[in-house]
């Protein structure tokens, strides 16, 4: 009697794996995946200690330009190495750290779910 829910219970678990295999197999071959897109590499780095201790505000330029302005006054471009329109919008920002060795280095801003990353980001004078 045990075995007609056995065969049930690994018929249900087949069907699983082969609609899993064939949405895998259907991702993997769609021109136009759904996945989420990679950030580019960073090509600078925002070090806390060094070059700028806490943001006091931040404004919109463009797409790939925003100018953050920090506790004393100074004013800094933040420039993405693409384009980064959730800016435009945005109330605040993340920034993020390439990994958990570098706490207080930060390659890029993560705004609304995208991630930006720097091509550059120095005091403007």
């Amino acid at each position: 009697m045990t075995t007609f829910p056995n065969r049930i219970l690994t018929a249900i678990a087949v069907a699983g794996l082969v609609s899993t295999g064939a949405l895998g197999f259907h991702y993997a071959i769609d021109d136009d995946p759904h996945w989420p897109d990679k950030a580019p590499p960073a090509e600078d780095a925002l070090t806390q200690s060094l070059d700028l201790e806490r943001i006091d505000g931040f404004r919109y330029v463009d797409d790939k330009d925003v100018e953050v302005t920090d506790d004393l006054g100074h004013h800094f471009a933040m420039k993405f190495t693409t384009a980064c329109p959730e800016f435009k919008t945005a109330k605040d920002f993340s920034l993020v750290t390439e990994s958990f060795r570098d706490m207080d280095r930060f390659t890029a801003a993560s705004v609304a779910g995208h991630t930006c990353t720097f091509k550059d980001f120095a005091f403007e004078h």
